[in-house]
């Protein structure tokens, strides 16, 4: 087995397609980013003012945006500077995963009553839910996207994403809702493609790139109620066609440090114990993670977090120790049981 060599500037491995390094150890996606970033747009308060241009709609819609709210560190930070700090008119859209532990909810529980927002929570059916995730688990490299998506994205996190994209995008749609917005860091919107550049770019786009090969996946398996639950109407599409993907980070600076400090500080959010070090609201997480070290004998958080040190949003060595943290083998053999999952055979 070859030796896994690691960038000395961020984090990503020799395990990544089209990776290399020069004579410092330097690879080749952060020497191409040093060629880019001086054409990056990086000043917040001009970015912060276009956001909220985009944002404030006028009074014939129901709400401003609806906002994609885990429970989570981000998407709880984001909820409270959008209805608290920017006074948007909100509503907070979850997605139960059936793997989101009572921690969360109470976490959820006690952010919804510091912050005046109308708040829903969407959990499919057991059997929808396990179709769409074992599609990805078992049978994601049937197709070429399919299996890009999965090695960029994550066995566990892109058919989650692509349930929380696509509930969330027709909900607006039926409601009017002219916005949505999402939380995703500037490494996780870079995760589309395996040049680490292309990023989710609108509803549009994002549908075609992350629902859509799920879809055309379940059509190869012949999972036909899966794909009649992710269908929308004709007149849903044209609405959602209309509609705007707001990536929160992408106008106002990441800081993990002082998302921490505001969300404990002035909601009473607090970290979750029952989940692994990447995830602060989803159980589901470390069994994703347990697959992908099994499949490439990689942490899939490496490709987004190593974007994150290269934006400076982080520190390398953060990003390491996120990245080496255990994930609970027991909870990760009790979720795999569910799904009908050979963790020796993955």
């Amino acid at each position: 087995m070859a030796e896994i060599k690691t960038c000395t500037r961020c984090i990503l491995t020799s395990q990544i397609p089209n990776i290399s390094f020069n004579g410092d150890g330097v690879c080749n996606f952060c020497t191409d980013y040093e060629k880019e970033k001086q054409y990056l747009d990086r000043d917040y308060v001009a970015l912060e003012k276009k956001m909220i241009s985009t944002l404030k709609v006028s009074k014939k819609h129901p709400y401003d945006c609806m906002v994609l709210y885990s429970g989570g560190k981000d998407s709880t930070y984001m909820l409270y500077r959008l209805a608290n700090h920017y006074k948007l008119r909100v509503l907070a859209f979850t997605f139960d995963n059936h793997f989101i532990p009572p921690e969360t909810y109470a976490n959820i529980d006690r952010v919804l009553k510091k912050i005046n927002v109308d708040h829903i929570v969407y959990k499919p059916s057991w059997n929808l839910n396990k179709t769409i995730f074992n599609a990805s688990f078992q049978n994601s490299s049937l197709q070429e996207r399919s299996k890009e998506l999965a090695f960029m994205i994550g066995h566990a996190c892109w058919p989650c994403f692509t349930q929380i994209a696509l509930h969330s995008f027709k909900l607006a749609a039926e409601k009017g809702i002219p916005n949505v917005v999402v939380g995703t860091t500037p490494g996780q919107l870079r995760q589309k493609k395996y040049d680490l550049k292309s990023k989710f770019d609108g509803l549009a786009d994002a549908h075609k790139n992350m629902i859509a090969p799920m879809i055309n996946l379940l059509k190869v398996l012949g999972k036909k109620d899966a794909i009649s639950a992710l269908d929308a109407s004709l007149w849903i599409k044209l609405k959602i066609a209309r509609m705007k993907l707001v990536p929160f980070f992408e106008y106002n600076k990441y800081n993990e440090h002082h998302v921490y400090e505001t969300i404990e500080k002035e909601l009473d959010w607090r970290k979750t114990k029952s989940t692994d070090s990447c995830s602060t609201n989803c159980q589901l997480n470390s069994l994703g993670i347990a697959i992908h070290q099994k499949k490439y004998n990689l942490h899939p958080y490496v490709i987004p977090l190593a974007r994150d040190v290269r934006e400076g949003l982080m520190t390398r060595e953060e990003a390491l120790t996120a990245v080496s943290g255990q994930v609970n083998e027991k909870l990760v053999d009790h979720i795999a049981e569910s799904f009908g999952l050979d963790m020796s055979r993955m």
